[in-house]
């Protein structure tokens, strides 16, 4: 193990985590902006929203491709006879803010802190149907976008995590050598999987002691002082 000179961190559950969503909530909020001839109901809409997401996630966890929740709420909603005035942009942000919720990871603000300290490079790259946009937008109301250099989402970009490509254009934005970035993710079969096979060191962020192995070599933190120690170790000679 070497020391990082960028690290690289899956975004859901390892940066921020996930405290709630409500997709009902979501589909409220977009009634309040949409021409509903039917005058169908949230719940209504959900029933068939749930129905075309297991067939479209089906498609997604076998070809490694992003679907946006931008095309999914238009093959939703047009078949539906729905219709907004709003951008698709606006309408995935209302839908954001109403249905989900985030908190920062415990440590995450230590992490940086430990990481700025000694000059590592950060960026993110999440697995994800919403726009980076709307991702920044929710780093910042945490005071955490202006901590990494750039954010992919999976969905700007085509491929989505194990893919090599996505992998290849986040070493781009670092801009340093494979084996030289950390990859940090609480997934093994997405985040430790492919990095391993993009030649990223991966370390497996398991605060709740998921059980689970895979091939190749990888570090295992259960919390972010854990990893704080191990990069103090490395660096602070």
């Amino acid at each position: 193990m070497r020391r990082p000179a960028g690290v690289i961190f899956d975004l859901g559950d390892t940066v921020i985590h996930l405290q709630s969503v409500d997709f009902i909530a979501g589909n409220k909020r977009l009634l309040e902006f949409a021409e509903n001839p039917l005058d169908l109901t949230a719940e209504e809409i959900q029933h068939f929203a749930d129905e075309l997401s297991r067939e479209a996630l089906q498609v997604r966890e076998n070809s490694m491709v992003e679907y946006s929740f931008q095309s999914f709420q238009r093959l939703l909603y047009e078949n539906l006879g729905i219709s907004f005035t709003m951008s698709p942009y606006e309408l995935e942000k209302e839908f954001w803010d109403a249905a989900i919720e985030y908190s920062p990871c415990e440590g995450i603000f230590d992490v940086l802190d430990t990481l700025d300290k000694y000059r590592i490079k950060t960026g993110v790259l999440s697995n994800s149907g919403f726009t980076g946009a709307v991702l920044e937008e929710e780093l910042a109301r945490h005071n955490l976008a202006h901590r990494f250099s750039f954010l992919i989402s999976s969905i700007d970009y085509v491929f989505r995590k194990p893919h090599n490509r996505i992998f290849q254009i986040a070493v781009k934005k670092m801009d340093r050598e494979p084996q030289d970035i950390w990859f940090v993710g609480d997934k093994l079969e997405y985040d430790i999987r492919g990095a391993i096979d993009y030649g990223l060191y991966p370390v497996w962020y398991n605060p709740e002691g998921k059980p689970g192995e895979i091939d190749g070599d990888y570090l295992v933190v259960r919390n972010w002082h854990e990893f704080r120690e191990k990069v103090e170790s490395l660096c602070g000679h």
